[in-house]
């Protein structure tokens, strides 16, 4: 079994994770909610492309009407910097309008800050996701074979 643990970069300080999701009430927002996914994968391949302080993104589905993605960024004032201004404040003014006008669909967002020895990862067998993304790769031995011990919990 292939294990790797993997640390954020040391350029970061704290973390910040963001959680967007998006539910679809209705069968009329199926499209407009795939194309919404598309808008906010474009924004975060442009945000990391210009270097806007996004490490890495990534979708989730729970069900065909409940998906997002999570967001490693940098830090949360480069998130806040970035949200601002096109492409991203583009779609979100958009998904308000139809929630305000049609209803049909529900967003949210929950961010975290993390501070980086607030954080364990391991990978078991595992193509690279997350953290490993983008962190710092290594190979659990001794105290970091455990949680307790890659969290610096002894």
């Amino acid at each position: 079994m292939k294990r790797v643990i993997a640390t954020v970069p040391e350029s970061v300080t704290e973390l910040c994770l963001i959680r967007l999701g998006i539910q679809i009430r209705s069968v009329r927002a199926l499209l407009p909610a795939w194309r919404l996914a598309r808008a906010i994968d474009r924004s975060a391949a442009e945000a990391i492309r210009s270097a806007a302080g996004l490490l890495h993104s990534e979708r989730f589905s729970l069900s065909w009407t409940h998906f997002g993605v999570w967001q490693y960024w940098q830090s949360f004032e480069e998130l806040e910097a970035w949200s601002h201004r096109p492409p991203h404040s583009e779609w979100w003014r958009q998904v308000l309008e139809r929630m305000r006008t049609r209803g049909d669909l529900g967003v949210y967002h929950e961010t975290f800050l993390v501070p980086r020895d607030r954080l364990e990862s391991i990978y078991l067998d595992c193509a690279p996701v997350g953290l490993a993304t983008f962190g710092t790769l290594g190979e659990p031995v001794g105290a970091m074979t455990a949680s307790r011990g890659r969290l610096g919990r002894g």
